[in-house]
């Protein structure tokens, strides 16, 4: 994407860090094998506040609160919790949320298997301009044999 060396770093930092409002999540909500119910569903959207909250309290870290929270913002204006669309959404975020949606498919979860490359592959190029930042989404979607390379070495490991 010839993002500037800064913000390539600052969406890397806060990739790893997309998620950490998930400690204010109890347990039984996060591991839960079935459906979650519409009050559970309501708890887990707060993680990314949660997770703006405990960066903004870091002079470092602050600068990416905004990526954090809005992370599961849609570009169709469907995600939370603003309900930001487009370009209002931060860059950052939009990036996180190709590649939080990409490891989610391709991981295994309790209450299912992980989806295949091509399934993965099919759902983003469904999704362009809807979940997704289509222009992000299509630089994606060009270089999938190269990120297919690292994918596939996690799922190797993540199927015993």
């Amino acid at each position: 994407m010839r993002l500037h060396e800064e913000l390539s770093e600052k969406v890397h930092i806060a990739a790893h860090l997309h998620d950490i409002g998930k400690i204010g999540i109890p347990d039984a909500i996060l591991n839960k094998e079935g459906k979650l119910n519409e009050r559970e569903w309501e708890v887990i959207k707060r993680h990314p506040q949660i997770g703006a909250d405990i960066l903004s309290k870091s002079s470092h870290l602050a600068k990416m609160k905004d990526i954090i929270l809005y992370h599961h913002e849609r570009f169709d204006g469907l995600g939370y919790p603003a309900g930001l669309f487009g370009q209002n959404i931060p860059l950052g975020a939009r990036i996180i949320a190709i590649c939080d949606s990409i490891d989610a498919m391709t991981s295994i979860r309790v209450y299912r298997k992980a989806y295949s490359l091509e399934y993965c592959y099919l759902e983003l190029e469904k999704n362009l301009g809807k979940m997704y930042d289509p222009a992000i989404g299509e630089l994606v979607l060009e270089h999938w044999k190269e990120l297919i390379r690292t994918i596939g070495t996690k799922m190797d490991s993540d199927n015993p």
